[in-house]
């Protein structure tokens, strides 16, 4: 068997034994910082106790310039280990393109049909409306799709329009048994 199918099966292997770790997820912290007043405000920004347990995620930002026809995002996986080492995937997408053709971007739409669920961005662009996500609660489903072993990350949304950068969300969370 040659040695680049053999090392295939071992990182298949690797990832699948990481997959069935993860028992339970939740968000830990939430950072949001508008870069660009002039173009949008961060109104709310917070993690909220929904039930013991439980936390729901809270974001609305108020877009100033609108309609907004270009946005492209850049999403990056952390492990804490010595402060946030990169981790996993991180990738760039013109956002309005993206949303016409998920396909396009598998790991990106694995987080993104999550994630686009308790928002008001489930659609293509324009957007010319506040950004609102209500009471996001992470479901350790998501990570049954994506390789992850027990411990704390943070996904790092960049958000840029108009090929300016205008937004930055951490999302911290852990993953445990």
């Amino acid at each position: 068997m040659p040695k680049i199918v053999v090392s295939r099966y071992i990182v298949l292997g690797v990832f699948t034994f990481m997959t069935l770790t993860a028992g339970n997820v939740r968000f830990t912290n939430l950072k949001c910082d508008s870069l660009d007043p002039k173009f949008s405000i961060v109104e709310k920004c917070n993690l909220k106790l929904i039930r013991r347990g439980v936390v729901g995620l809270n974001i609305t930002v108020k877009l100033l310039q609108i309609p907004v026809t270009n946005v492209s995002i850049s999403l990056s996986f952390f492990k804490k280990s010595n402060g946030y080492q990169p981790y996993f995937y991180n990738t760039s997408a013109d956002f309005c393109n993206f949303l016409k053709n998920r396909q396009k971007y598998p790991i990106l739409q694995i987080v993104a049909n999550y994630m686009l669920r308790n928002t008001n961005i489930n659609h293509t662009c324009p957007f010319d409306h506040d950004i609102i996500a209500e009471n996001l609660v992470l479901d350790k489903n998501i990570f049954k799709l994506l390789p992850f072993a027990v411990g704390d990350y943070m996904m790092r949304l960049m958000v840029s329009a108009y090929n300016d950068l205008k937004c930055e969300i951490k999302y911290y969370l852990s993953i445990y048994n």
